[in-house]
């Protein structure tokens, strides 16, 4: 029976991720589920025993990195993250497997497949992981192709397309996910969580001010002080107003280069 810990902020990717395992038809413990760096990082001190982590990246308090930049690991990771940004630190941080979502059942099987060879037989695994560099290098090249212009939009009758430079900002409420045009007409996202939409999406241009929204950046008319730790965004002519988390009002303030 293989041990396995999930670390994981958004509920759709680990119901998700626990039907792939049961199609594979092997034994599993899931250890713990947890959702928070400060969790993960609480667990990891007091054990490792675990076959495999399973891990998202960008967390509900912060990114997975900071904790494994200073945890030692004795086990295998499998990356699965909306993000292609964080390639080579995966690597670093023993992990052999970058799954970018919305992955299908056959990448998630691939990476089960390789996990399952390494544990079988670990004289091989310096030449597995050598390889996993190219592949992973690869794997990231062909999936980075490019971010999108616009989003196919399905309804009852028609399949209408929404243009990202028209989009003023993405809302996550009650599991659904929703687009806000020029107009201030809401659109109904063909995607389960935000993570998701954001690896379709500039950076440079969206930033997720909190956990259920991302905003594009020249829709923003001013922005000012909420209370200490939070600011408020007017966005759209003043149409719509949103507001920063605690824990990313300074990173916001970066990213706009204030």
């Amino acid at each position: 029976m293989y041990k396995i810990l999930i670390i994981e902020d958004e509920a759709p990717a680990r119901k998700k991720l626990k039907r792939f395992l049961d199609k594979t038809g092997h034994s599993y413990k899931i250890v713990a589920e947890l959702e928070t760096v400060s969790d993960a990082k609480l667990l990891l001190s007091q054990t490792q025993d675990f076959d495999i982590i399973f891990s998202d990246i960008e967390l509900r308090d912060g990114n997975i990195f900071e904790l494994y930049n200073e945890v030692s690991l004795n086990c295998p990771i499998i990356f699965a993250t909306a993000y292609n940004a964080f390639l080579m630190s995966a690597f670093e941080a023993n992990g052999i497997e970058y799954l970018l979502k919305p992955y299908s059942f056959e990448r998630f099987s691939n990476a089960w497949d390789k996990f399952i060879r390494l544990k079988a037989n670990s004289n091989q695994n310096y030449n597995e992981l050598i390889g996993t560099i190219s592949h992973l290098l690869k794997s990231n090249k062909e999936n980075n192709i490019g971010y999108k212009e616009q989003f196919a939009i399905k309804s009852n009758k028609e399949t209408y397309f929404l243009k990202v430079e028209d989009i003023v900002c993405f809302q996550a409420d009650g599991g659904i996910i929703f687009a806000f045009d020029q107009l201030n007409k809401r659109h109904i996202m063909p995607y389960a969580t935000l993570k998701e939409i954001e690896a379709f999406l500039d950076p440079k241009k969206f930033f997720r001010i909190n956990r259920s929204e991302n905003i594009q950046r020249k829709f923003i008319d001013k922005i000012e002080r909420y209370n200490k730790n939070t600011i408020s965004v007017y966005l759209n002519s003043q149409r719509k107003t949103v507001k920063t988390s605690q824990n990313k009002t300074s990173d916001f303030n970066a990213w706009l280069g204030i």
